[in-house]
């Protein structure tokens, strides 16, 4: 009776930390010349076109070429501080390390087969510890997740175990955490 309690005890927490309902449309594009690079590092900027703040979408620049992405759910804001869409950008950041691009890996060209139209983050196929971002059908670039996650398409995002949202404690001890 004790084990079947402790099972039920660790699902409920697996399944309060699962990522929830993906809700909402394709984020409208926004303007996104490359002037919005001009002086700025490689790297994601908040989203400010003729001075006026976007809090829903971020810049990424690089090699001095603008792409303007949005946070998904559009409902979130984007804290450059974090290098994170949140829920609020004064909100903590989820994690502290920096996503880099994964230079030391191969990264497949996936994103024409999209489409012409496509823009967005997919898997990679060989790699979960990273993402290939696409603009406009051609291939950007391959994203690290930070340590120890991985991309899930679905959710757009980089998660433990690609699912959770926060380490679930007591399930697997095999797991090294941020």
């Amino acid at each position: 009776m004790k084990i079947v309690i402790v099972s039920l005890a660790l699902l409920a927490v697996a399944a309060a930390l699962e990522v929830g309902t993906q809700t909402g449309t394709t984020p409208p594009a926004v303007p996104c010349p490359d002037s919005l690079c001009k002086g700025k590092a490689d790297g994601n900027f908040q989203y400010i076109y003729y001075g006026r703040l976007n809090k829903n979408y971020f810049l990424q620049c690089s090699n001095g070429l603008a792409y303007c992405q949005a946070c998904w759910p559009l409902s979130l804001e984007f804290s450059e501080k974090c290098n994170q869409c949140l829920y609020s950008k004064h909100d903590d950041c989820v994690t502290t390390e920096k996503l880099h691009p994964a230079t030391t890996f191969a990264c497949p060209d996936k994103c024409p087969a999209r489409g012409p139209h496509f823009s967005g983050n997919i898997e990679d196929p060989h790699n979960p510890y990273q993402y290939i971002t696409c603009f406009h059908g051609k291939t950007v670039g391959c994203i690290a997740c930070p340590k120890g996650l991985e991309f899930n398409e679905k959710w757009n995002a980089c998660l433990f175990k690609g699912k959770y949202k926060r380490p679930p404690s007591g399930l697997h001890n095999d797991v090294v955490y941020l």
